[in-house]
This record gives structure tokens, C-alpha cells and sequence, in this order.
């Protein structure tokens, strides 16, 4: 299956054998400082860099939708731009929260230091997803 969009990963994750527990960094996309957008343009379609402001983990269940997430996310927390998801399933069970905590911590960390996160699935705010590039290697 590809993916598309949050709700196709929900989708897919939802036809796994086993439970799964979301995981979530959400990111600020920041611009370099050489590199500051014009009032029109958006931050994430230029060079810049991902800042994680806030980690969260959910059961996978029908009823987990982004919009809501979003919501929650937006009471209690900084702006956000882009949310780095993965998942965690452990043989005939549902991991816990705390099972779950170091692998968000190793989340938010790959992302502070700038490391590949072509391993996860990135999308916007409106559940689109995105495709970051990374700068390493580059001169």
C-alpha cells in the first residue's frame, strides 16, 4: 500500500497482526539564518532546520484521527509545522507508553541532530505527506 496520507498509514497499521502504538515528534520548521522567508512564503518550502517540540505516543485505533490530535496538540504545546511518525508492536500485545518512551526519545533526538529520518513517515498539519531533503553532505 502506498501511502498517501496520515489516514493511509492509520489504515495500514490498522490491517497489522499485531497492536500498534503510534508514535509522534512534532516539528517546527525553522529557516536557516541566512535564509529567512518573506512574509508570503513558508518556512518548510525553503532550506532550513526541524526543531522537535513535542512527543507523543497513541493507541492505533479506528477513531485516532490527525485533525484531532492537532487540536490537543495545539492547547498544550508550541507551534508545530510537521509531525514524524512511526510505530511500536510488541507479539500479541499493546505496548505501553513507557515501552514506547525511548523509542521517542531516540525520535526527537534523530531529529536534533540532524540525522536521516527517512525511516519514519513525515506529514503536514492537514495530513499530507512530506518529503524532507536533507543538507548533509552538501557544501
Amino acid at each position: 500500500m502506498q501511502i498517501k496520507s496520515f489516514d493511509d498509514l492509520k489504515t495500514a497499521g490498522l490491517q497489522q497482526e499485531n497492536p500498534q502504538r503510534l508514535l509522534m515528534v512534532l516539528l517546527r520548521a525553522e529557516p536557516d539564518d541566512d535564509t529567512r522567508p518573506s512574509a508570503d512564503e513558508k518556512v518548510i518550502e525553503g532550506s532550513g532546520h526541524l526543531v522537535p517540540v513535542m512527543a507523543t505516543d497513541r493507541e492505533l485505533t479506528p477513531e485516532l484521527r490527525l485533525d484531532v490530535l492537532a487540536e490537543e496538540a495545539d492547547k498544550v504545546g508550541q507551534p508545530w509545522d510537521l509531525i514524524l511518525v512511526s510505530s511500536l508492536s510488541a507479539e500479541g500485545r499493546l505496548p505501553s507508553s513507557e515501552e514506547a518512551e525511548p523509542y521517542l526519545k531516540k525520535m526527537a533526538e534523530a531529529v536534533e541532530h540532524g540525522a536521516d529520518l527517512s525511516g519514519y513517515a513525515v506529514f503536514d498539519r492537514a495530513g499530507s505527506p512530506v518529503r524532507l531533503q536533507s543538507n548533509l553532505g552538501a557544501e
